[in-house]
């Protein structure tokens, strides 16, 4: 079997998920509408098409960063969304000393925490770091969207990431859920760390009326964002 093959029975056998949502972008192109009529193609052969697609991709490596949310489609026909993200201001950070082990913890009576995600004291409960008082950025977001293109819209690497412990001083600021910058409507505030081997993760926070739901996420995972969420970032 020829490469392009192989793409294709990866394609078929694999990428159910890939072909739901590229089969939108084809069939627009296969049914045009205009003055109430539609006007169909005289045939259709989806072997033939699904290996063009497999082409215009090139190679399975891209299929598979498509598949895991890493590349998505953009529509080239429609106006220009303008930017991704709505900067809401700078926000104060009161820093301290943080001790993963003993911040995200349920019995923590300084920031009510209804759920934490178990990975958290595995990937970070050896982190211990004086955060230093500033400010973070906050921005939401104007459409759906996903990690990679959310890290890309907050600019320069260095801005994208915030660490653990500032995550956790601008949770403890309002960990009655009392308000501040953090949204307490059942939305997310996210924010991209990295763990202490380096690989990156997206923290995910919100408040239900139990208190604090705190997630930790892979940013190549195939789900998004919807518009209305926010993320923190450092300050330019």
């Amino acid at each position: 079997m020829n490469r392009y093959g192989g793409a294709l029975k990866r394609l078929t056998d694999r990428s159910s998920f890939a072909l739901f949502q590229i089969g939108g972008c084809v069939v627009r192109r296969l049914f045009r509408c205009s003055g109430g009529e539609r006007s169909v193609m005289a045939y259709w052969k989806p072997v033939v098409r699904i290996q063009n697609l497999v082409n215009l991709f090139g190679g399975e490596e891209r299929i598979e960063r498509f598949e895991s949310g890493e590349l998505v489609l953009v529509d080239r026909a429609t106006d220009d969304p303008g930017p991704l993200l709505k900067f809401e201001g700078n926000v104060p950070l009161v820093g301290g000393r943080f001790v993963a082990k003993q911040a995200f913890t349920m019995g923590n009576t300084k920031v009510k925490f209804c759920y934490i995600d178990e990975r958290i004291p595995k990937l970070f409960g050896g982190v211990k770091e004086d955060v230093a008082a500033g400010q973070l950025g906050v921005h939401t977001l104007r459409r759906p969207s996903h990690d990679p293109d959310i890290m890309v819209a907050m600019g320069p690497q260095p801005k994208r990431f915030v660490s653990i412990g500032q995550y956790y001083y601008m949770l403890e600021a309002q960990g009655q859920g009392q308000e501040g910058p953090l949204l307490i409507n059942g939305y997310a505030n996210i924010g991209y760390v990295m763990d202490e081997n380096g690989a990156v993760w997206v923290l995910d926070a919100r408040w239900y009326s139990d208190g604090w739901y705190v997630g930790l996420r892979s940013v190549a995972r195939r789900s998004g964002w919807g518009a209305g969420r926010q993320a923190l970032s450092q300050v330019a």
